[in-house]
């Protein structure tokens, strides 16, 4: 934004040269880029921030030198003393606003018999130094009060208002308007516009009509001052492809107590510079009685956040240096009025950047944080990190290879793995439907990556990616995040002079999992059967350790795999990182070697098809009189020779004992309850 210097001299004394002045402004935080002279005055282009609206103007960067440098502000009478008033809701201007919400609040008056001719040369001036054309009187003297207060006005020819009245209310299909640029533009229903009782005169915040706007003949004006919805403003300009000095400041919201005071300045110049009379009162429409809203400052928050202590004279100086009404509380707290221009002041932490402004961003001594962890919080995060770390390291020793994917994820994606939508992170304004929600798992994005891959000839896939997945809190309030592992395999191994290739089946994932399982010193885990909607009902498996469920795996259904433009089969598995981390052991201990032979004995035998592998180890285990070390399955076999329904299983069990040499006779002793139990127990047929 531009900003006169001459102009700034009318709101407080500035002796100092317009090096001193940019200074001051930068070290405010309104950072000046450039100062050019024009027509002898020195013009200041300020980088105002999005959260500042009330410095698009000059009396808004007034206040801020005022306030860096301690001095007196010198306000126009008419602003200051109308300034968060509300008037009259009917006066001589017939208004009607029909979007209230688009709105809130609408000020017109009627003034009469004014002349209507070039402006004054100071004006003219003024105009020249902000970037803009002089008009006429009238005209320049809106645009001039634009420029001083923030606060957009337009002016309309009341002669020719369609029974000298005004209509605030969507556009209708199929309207137009020839704008005062002289082009014709296409309105809809999602537009506000200024109408009569004929037609759209103005498009509402960004630009007057040509049919009604101010020329030579005028006599009798309708001076406009409103507040309009900053967002129905910004998408009305971005569907236009339409800006302007109005809506440059609507849509960033303008000051809703400044919105009376800034017609009462301009009906006050306009009687000066043109004549006319202001015709009966002022009609405000919407209008409420506007209150300074409050925020509490505690002393001892200062010093936490900024590491200096500010005593509390200073900080009530500063605050009066802001015009911002403090008062002293018990307990070191200052209760502060905040005034209706400073939108950006909602929160403690605001007020302490602005006591930080004022005392010198220069002067905060350079100090490192310190800050204490939580001693659980410490621990576990620490030994989160350790088993992440550690995971990665196993896996990645195995073959496989580390993805990253985004953290948003579209509706589409958790459709397709069957995930319920009830207590999702949906995003409230994604930016496209791929982004709509957070993911709350791995499975969809490691099918993209697999399909990616696959559909470009990478045959041979082992991946697995470690990161987060969100869902909403069981109270519903807040968001939780956990850590998941996702694992995918697909393809074939890419053989060698001694193997041939073969597909990676479920068995390859399954060895994934035991040996990281293992790996992590995990021992009193089991695989069962579970349901998903996933994966095929006879390849999958639930991993429990000790009765908590900590992941799935299985092979992807055809059905899912197929909206993921997959067509061979896959191998995923997902795994909770947390679930892990509370049996998971990273402490290495020495395990010397044993003193004592072992002795391996096979088992086969046949049983039905229904009878799940866990059951088998289960038994066993529990007839094993703790000499089997070691169970492996080496043969599965179903066919021609296999009874419909059954299975034929082979198992290598090694026996072994820490304290002596095993007999041939107690190993078969052994052996044969262990037989004996899976007659019995699981109908298995010893072969």
């Amino acid at each position: 934004m531009r900003v006169s210097l001459n102009w700034l001299k009318d709101f407080m004394p500035i002796k100092d040269g317009p090096e001193k002045t940019r200074d001051e402004l930068t070290m405010t935080g309104l950072e000046v880029t450039a100062v050019v002279n024009i027509e002898g005055d020195s013009v200041m282009d300020v980088e105002i921030t999005p959260n500042r609206p009330d410095c698009l103007s000059i009396l808004g960067v007034a206040r801020e030198l005022a306030a860096a440098t301690n001095r007196q502000l010198k306000i126009p009478q008419a602003i200051k003393k109308h300034y968060m008033k509300k008037g009259p809701a009917r006066g001589s201007a017939r208004i009607e606003v029909q979007d209230k919400k688009a709105c809130p609040r609408y000020v017109g008056c009627v003034i009469k018999n004014v002349k209507v001719g070039p402006s004054p040369k100071w004006l003219v001036q003024r105009l020249n130094a902000m970037g803009l054309r002089s008009v006429n009187n009238i005209v320049d003297i809106t645009n001039y009060v634009l420029f001083e207060s923030g606060q957009p006005l337009h002016a309309f020819d009341l002669d020719k208002l369609e029974n000298h009245r005004i209509i605030v209310r969507r556009a209708r299909k199929g309207e137009s308007i020839v704008t005062i640029d002289g082009i014709k533009r296409e309105l809809d229903p999602t537009m506000l516009v200024i109408a009569d009782s004929a037609r759209p005169v103005a498009i509402a915040g960004i630009m007057g009509g040509r049919e009604t706007e101010i020329s030579n003949e005028t006599k009798n004006v309708l001076l406009e001052s409103a507040y309009f919805d900053p967002i129905v403003i910004r998408k009305t300009q971005r569907s236009l492809g339409l800006a302007s000095e109005s809506s440059y400041r609507f849509e960033r919201g303008v000051d809703f107590g400044m919105v009376l005071a800034a017609s009462v300045r301009a009906q006050e110049m306009i009687k000066d510079e043109a004549g006319g009379k202001l015709a009966g009162k002022i009609t405000d429409i919407g209008g409420k009685a506007l209150k300074d809203k409050e925020v509490a400052l505690s002393i001892n928050e200062i010093p936490r956040v900024l590491g200096i202590d500010m005593p509390p004279a200073m900080v009530m100086e500063f605050f009066r240096r802001l015009d911002l009404k403090a008062t002293m509380k018990p307990k070191n707290r200052i209760q502060v009025k905040i005034p209706s221009y400073r939108q950006d002041l909602e929160f403690e932490i605001d007020l302490i950047e602005e006591l930080t402004r004022l005392y010198g961003y220069d002067k905060i001594p350079s100090k490192c944080p310190r800050f204490t962890m939580q001693k659980k919080f410490k621990e576990e995060k620490t030994d989160l990190v350790a088993l992440v770390r550690e995971i990665k390291k196993r896996l990645l020793s195995l073959g496989m290879s580390e993805i990253v994917t985004y953290t948003l994820t579209p509706r589409s994606a958790i459709e397709a793995i069957g995930r319920p939508f009830d207590n999702l992170v949906r995003l409230r304004n994604p930016l496209s439907s791929n982004q709509e929600f957070m993911r709350p798992s791995l499975l969809s994005e490691m099918m993209e990556v697999l399909s990616w891959n696959l559909n470009r000839h990478n045959s041979s896939l082992k991946l697995f990616e470690l990161s987060k997945v969100y869902s909403m809190a069981k109270d519903g309030h807040g968001i939780e995040e956990r850590i998941n592992l996702s694992l995918g395999v697909s393809g074939a191994t890419p053989g060698n002079w001694k193997e041939k290739p073969r597909d990676l089946d479920f068995f390859d994932l399954k060895g994934i999992i035991e040996m990281l399982l293992q790996f992590l010193n995990i021992k009193d885990f089991t695989i069962e059967k579970i349901g998903s909607p996933v994966f095929n009902e006879t390849m999958l498996g639930g991993i429990r350790i000790k009765g908590d469920s900590v992941g799935e795996f299985g092979e992807v259904r055809q059905s899912v795999a197929k909206k993921f433009d997959i067509k061979q089969k896959i191998f995923l598995a997902e795994l909770s990182v947390e679930g892990l981390l509370k049996y998971a052991n990273l402490n290495r201990r020495f395990s010397p070697l044993p003193k004592y032979p072992s002795v391996k004995r096979d088992i086969s035998m046949l049983m039905d098809d229904s009878v799940e592998a866990k059951s088998i180890v289960e038994v066993i285990k529990e007839n094993a009189d703790d000499l089997v070390r070691s169970i492996e399955v080496f043969d599965i076999y179903k066919g021609q020779q296999i009874e419909k329904g059954k299975k034929s299983l082979a198992y290598t069990l090694e026996y072994r004992s820490d304290e002596r040499t095993l007999k041939d006779e107690e190993v078969s002793r052994v052996h044969k309850t262990i037989q004996d139990a899976l007659v019995k127990k699981l109908g298995a047929q010893i072969r």
